[in-house]
């Protein structure tokens, strides 16, 4: 009974090694401490484009001002510092960036509001588009409107070998 239980642990072991899967990182990925910090001082977090082709976005980073996002500073997320780098000078000195982004917080419950507003809207232009698309509609070919949205954030996508 124990020479079986042991090659069955054995077997085991083996298994859960060879269950390594590698995966490119992210870098955009913001560690999972970092996120339920801000999540438990109620807010939500997001990379903000701050720049394209070496060139500030004044428009982009004016309107994710104005919608109530803060850069985050340095000193909030001591544990990105070795994967980011903090902005010196400038506009948006002490931000805490990746490439041509900055790292952002603003209350979870705006956030949440800002989320539903922007997906209502989306709704509601898939409906105008639709309505119009069916309203010249022809009984000799008719149109019919079977399409699905389907979103996904987060993930890159993986391609097998």
């Amino acid at each position: 009974m124990t020479r079986e239980l042991n090659s069955r642990t054995a077997n085991t072991r083996e298994n859960e090694k060879r269950k390594l899967v590698f995966e490119e990182p992210n870098w955009l990925d913001i560690p999972e401490t970092v996120r339920q910090r801000f999540s438990n001082s109620g807010n939500a977090l997001r990379w903000i484009r701050i720049s394209i082709k070496n060139e500030e976005d004044y428009q982009n980073i004016g309107k994710r001002l104005a919608e109530g996002w803060e850069l985050v500073q340095a000193d909030e997320v001591p544990e990105m510092m070795a994967s980011s780098v903090v902005r010196e000078g400038g506009r948006y000195s002490g931000a805490v960036c990746r490439g041509d982004l900055a790292l952002a917080k603003m209350p979870a419950e705006l956030a949440e509001s800002r989320q539903r507003f922007y997906e209502n809207r989306s709704r509601e232009m898939v409906q105008a588009v639709n309505s119009q698309l069916l309203s010249n509609s022809d009984s000799r070919m008719p149109i019919s409107v079977n399409s699905k949205t389907n979103v996904s954030r987060g993930k890159s996508p993986s391609f097998q070998d």
